[in-house]
């Protein structure tokens, strides 16, 4: 599917356009085309393209996903690409969404994900956000409609977060229930920990590297960029330095869930090995006594006396009992 729609600068409603008809309407002193699609394949785009003359590796990134999240030049034109993040159960689902832009036009492409579907890129939202600041400041330019569109990348960011801290709250649970001895059978928060921990790498991946992308642009490197829109991606640059703080706290608090998992482990392991230790004291006794009287000699006193098993067993546990209190009193059984 692939939309179109133009801006003017002034107060007249955006009107949406067919593709063909982009190209009468490029005019950035009146106003800016905004294309949007989630086929780079499709003819109208690459017939678009050509007639932007589109700098051919920025085409073949359009073409193909699985481009790092950056900022690259090209003459007059310059291209952004980035990650569109929803968290499921503990799994990172990503889109990468491509933008191409220059003075009075943008080109977005959501491409295909591959590793489970995030949803819709919500588009709409974009718009809204992009015309309120039109109607605000009297302009459509195209600065302002690509911080909109990294604006909603990062408040999607934020919602991932809030998840993160969701989960890492419940692997917490799981892992202060796992301490008691009666959920040591049940190690399903170690897979969730886990989890966790590949799903926030690769979140890490694809938000963090958002930084320099804005950096770039306030440091006003993008020449199409007007002062205007560079107010509201110093906002946005704060956003990503929050939303990178709040993963490096997250990498923390997983890393010491992880060590505390260990811990508990270790716990469980050396509880076993007390008992097994203390058991083995309090047997070692009965099994003394019996290695004795099992020695082949002629005046063995079970032999001929009739109460001597009932007086031997007897013997075991008086000498069992006081051992097993010893242990009991240091909660080794």
């Amino acid at each position: 599917m692939i939309r179109a729609w133009w801006y003017g600068h002034d107060s007249e409603p955006p009107g949406e356009s067919d593709v063909g008809d982009v190209m009468g309407r490029l005019d950035a002193s009146k106003g800016t085309v905004w294309v949007d699609t989630d086929d780079a394949a499709t003819p109208a785009l690459q017939h678009l393209l050509d007639e932007l003359d589109v700098n051919k590796f920025a085409r073949e990134d359009l073409a193909k996903a699985g481009q790092r999240t950056k900022l690259a030049h090209y003459d007059d034109h310059f291209h952004v690409a980035v990650y569109d993040c929803v968290l499921g159960d503990t799994r990172l689902h990503t889109r990468e969404i491509d933008i191409v832009f220059s003075a009075g036009w943008v080109i977005s492409v959501h491409q295909h994900p591959d590793d489970g579907d995030p949803g819709d890129f919500p588009v709409d939202t974009v718009r809204r956000r992009f015309e309120l600041q039109r109607a605000q400041h009297g302009t459509a330019d195209v600065g302002l409609l690509l911080w909109a569109l990294l604006d909603v990348v990062v408040d999607r960011y934020f919602q991932v977060s809030e998840t993160f801290d969701d989960r890492l709250d419940e692997a917490e649970d799981a892992v202060v229930a796992a301490a008691d001895e009666r959920s040591a059978q049940d190690d399903d928060h170690v897979m969730l920990l886990f989890a966790l921990a590949k799903a926030l790498v690769r979140f890490r991946r694809a938000a963090a590297p958002l930084r320099d992308v804005t950096a770039e642009i306030v440091r006003r490197e993008v020449s199409c960029i007007p002062e205007l829109a560079i107010v509201h991606f110093r906002d946005l640059a704060d956003h990503v330095l929050r939303v990178s703080d709040l993963i490096e706290s997250q990498r923390d608090v997983l890393t010491g869930l992880r060590d505390a998992e260990l811990a508990t482990s270790s716990n469980r392991l050396s509880r076993s090995q007390q008992k097994i230790a203390a058991w083995g004291a309090i047997l070692i006794v009965a099994t003394l006594i019996t290695g004795v009287l099992g020695m082949n000699f002629r005046n063995a006193p079970e032999l001929d006396w009739e109460e001597g098993f009932l007086v031997i067993v007897g013997l075991m546990v008086l000498l069992g009992i006081p051992i097993f209190w010893f242990f009991k009193k240091r909660d080794w059984i």
